[in-house]
């Protein structure tokens, strides 16, 4: 499935908000990527030290009175919160009054895998320890995992082709390939995309550890380390990303600056006995409707779930499709502020937009071992590079594959 006998329309992106771990607002996070510095820390927000995972990537100064309308405060988690900012974040990047806009002709895409967790936990509470007329009465629409997407459209007067997703780690992948689809089906003029995540409480963080894959290391500097030989899994980071997506037509007529065009996008399933051969895939026909060969990626930003068999998996493919180009720079910036599930592929769009722009790359977890089954050229320390096309892939842990390819536009 991709974007081929598409109309003549294209897709560009225009305005990138970020709230991370590694900074607020899309400066502050490059600054501290582009230098390989980790904000993954011991977690604070609850007692973790008798917990079986105790690092995470923590935002440790997010204020959402800053960002968020009083009224919506207290009716929202804070992965809403976390969404809310990052959307006027990109909103202000991008010059764009929505005021100004056919509401109808405006839609949200966003990717959500974990829901309000914060606010379930606190309501759990709330009804056992002070009974059932306690419990936030705005509860049951506040964890629900479209509320961030809901809540956006309220503020902005937003009523154009909108949805959510929750695909596992590929969530926020599937909002960007259905965002960019509903601007080249003609539905949209302006998507804004991306995701949203804040699952670091006691009771999120013990859901996700069930799954296996969580990393147990309570060193922060080696407890993600994706591709290394001794990788022990993932490491869990909040917050959001938020990406301006516009017609070429639509942004060039207001002027507006574009940061890069999605020249392609690709999505497939693995299924037994073949996994990974769907991630070739997915590459490949990311690269064909791109119109590009390998040779001319000049940054390929990776899954990099950080288990033993997914980025052995992910290596393998890669190493197949770029078979021609085995030198392509290869980076897992989610290494340094977590895996952000329904916002991570928003980010690395973002980490590579950034790229293109400053000639910096986003840099990864330093190995301390190389993976004979992962063989790729990583970057590990900073470096300067010229960018004119990226690549992003994004893999579900039920094997839905994402793929896209992202360049200048001319």
């Amino acid at each position: 499935m991709n974007y081929t006998d598409r109309p003549s329309q294209r897709v560009v992106i225009t305005g990138i908000g970020i709230v991370n771990p590694a900074g607020i607002g899309k400066d502050a996070f490059w600054n501290n990527i582009s230098a390989g510095n980790s904000a993954l820390r011991r977690i604070t927000r609850f007692d973790a030290s008798e917990f079986p995972t105790q690092v995470a990537g923590e935002i440790p100064e997010f204020e959402p009175a800053d960002f968020v309308p009083k009224r919506f405060v207290i009716k929202t988690d804070r992965f809403t919160h976390y969404a809310l900012a990052a959307a006027e974040l990109a909103l202000k990047d991008a010059a764009l009054d929505l005021e100004q806009e056919d509401s109808y002709r405006v839609g949200v895409w966003f990717g959500n895998n974990a829901g309000g967790w914060d606010i379930a936990e606190r309501g759990f509470y709330e009804l056992y320890n002070d009974g059932a007329t306690m419990v936030n009465p705005w509860q049951a629409t506040a964890w629900f995992p479209t509320a961030a997407q809901g809540f956006v459209t309220i503020r902005y007067g937003i009523r154009g082709y909108s949805k959510s997703f929750v695909c596992d780690r590929a969530s926020g992948a599937s909002g960007l390939y259905f965002g960019v689809k509903s601007i080249l089906q003609g539905h949209n003029d302006v998507v804004l995309t991306g995701g949203s995540e804040a699952p670091i409480t006691r009771f999120g963080m013990t859901c996700y550890y069930e799954t296996g894959e969580l990393s147990g290391e309570t060193d922060p500097e080696h407890a993600y380390q994706p591709f290394d030989r001794n990788r022990s899994g993932i490491v869990l980071g909040e917050g959001s990303t938020v990406l301006v997506l516009e017609s070429l037509e639509h942004a060039q007529r207001r002027g507006a600056k574009i940061y890069g065009e999605i020249l392609s996008g690709s999505a497939t399933t693995d299924r037994a006995p073949d996994v990974g051969k769907a991630f070739e895939r997915a590459m490949q026909e990311a690269l064909q409707e791109a119109g590009v060969t390998s040779s001319a990626v000049d940054l390929l930003l990776a899954e990099g779930c950080g288990t033993q068999v997914s980025d052995r998996v992910e290596a393998q493919a890669i190493a197949s499709v770029f078979k021609d180009a085995p030198q392509v720079p290869v980076s897992v910036p989610k290494a340094l502020y977590g895996h952000l599930y329904g916002g991570s592929c928003a980010t690395e769009v973002a980490c590579g937009l950034l790229a293109m722009e400053t000639e910096k790359l986003p840099v990864m977890q330093p190995l301390t071992e190389s993976d004979p089954n992962c063989q790729l050229n990583f970057v590990t320390q900073p470096e300067t590079r010229s960018v004119s096309q990226f690549m992003v892939n994004s893999r579900a842990r039920e094997a839905v594959n994402f793929s896209f390819v992202v360049g200048r536009s001319q």
